[in-house]
């Protein structure tokens, strides 16, 4: 990858301090508890809820139908990432998107015990908005490890925006800004890897803020151990069993973005359209 403003400050700021002290490391996160995991489970991880001009989740038939088959299901719809509104309107938004697929939606907000829902749940869709504001109200509501142990299960899962970042084993990549304070940064961990939706390379013209390249390269930089993949608008990743994945999203969407470890800094590898791999190989050193 090029050389960018934020190598060429790191270079300086380190090459001052290395002789003072060494390199400050991240802390450990407590990590996930293993779960056994069904050869049933499946698990829809999308970018967004719009690709280009399209309307709210309409381009995504194909993505649902490899999620859920020809069966139509009763979908327990997770509202908690939705800040500026209600979750009456949110939840009529996505009973609006589904409609034509023949599921129904109905809101964990209308039931008195949400824990119950989620245990009885035959499909669990989680919507976008700010990550901070889901997981924080998820955790309030005891409901991260009971998802969890569902769709490890075999419930199908699906989730678009902040739905999808918290499939990941951490909200640390997420794009939103911290406006509530959860008990702990881990969520579902569905996939062994993070990924960053919404995903768009470059800068902003005219602005001279930092990419999203430089933010990934942050991450990467302080978190040694550790791989992300940028999704841009369209895709999703299609999980099913323990370890399969297959890169899904229409047909001119672009290749995934590989944001990878190495001994000179963070390096690109695109991962195209219909690939299929194991989750065990987005790894420092992996290959697909």
């Amino acid at each position: 990858m090029a050389l960018t403003r934020r190598n060429l400050i790191s270079a300086t700021i380190l090459g001052a301090a290395a002789v003072a002290a060494p390199m400050a490391q991240a802390k450990q996160k407590t990590p996930l508890k293993p779960m056994k995991v069904s050869p049933k489970r499946r698990v829809l991880i999308q970018s967004s809820s719009r690709y280009h001009n399209s309307g709210y989740l309409d381009f995504a038939g194909d993505q649902y139908e490899k999620l859920f088959g020809k069966e139509k299901y009763e979908i327990l719809f997770i509202p908690y990432a939705k800040v500026a509104g209600t979750y009456d309107a949110y939840e009529k938004q996505v009973q609006d998107a589904f409609k034509p697929y023949g599921h129904k939606i109905v809101s964990i907000h209308r039931f008195k015990d949400p824990q119950k829902a989620v245990r009885e749940a035959k499909a669990i869709a989680v919507g976008g908005g700010n990550t901070w504001a889901l997981v924080t109200r998820m955790y309030e509501a005891g409901i991260i490890d009971l998802i969890r142990e569902r769709v490890n299960a075999g419930v199908p899962y699906c989730g678009w925006s902040a739905g999808g970042n918290v499939a990941c084993p951490t909200l640390r990549t997420t794009n939103d800004m911290p406006i509530a304070e959860p008990p702990s940064f881990n969520t579902f961990g569905f996939i062994p890897f993070q990924t960053n939706p919404h995903f768009i390379s470059g800068g902003t013209q005219g602005l001279n803020n930092e990419t999203r390249e430089d933010r990934l390269e942050e991450f990467l930089w302080y978190n040694k151990d550790e791989e992300v993949i940028g999704l841009p608008e369209g895709t999703a990743l299609f999980v099913t069993g323990e370890y399969d994945c297959e890169v899904i999203g229409p047909k001119d969407s672009e290749a995934l973005y590989w944001f990878r470890q190495s001994e000179k800094g963070m390096k690109l590898e695109r991962i195209p359209l219909g690939t299929k791999f194991d989750l065990r190989k987005i790894v420092p050193g992996g290959k697909l």
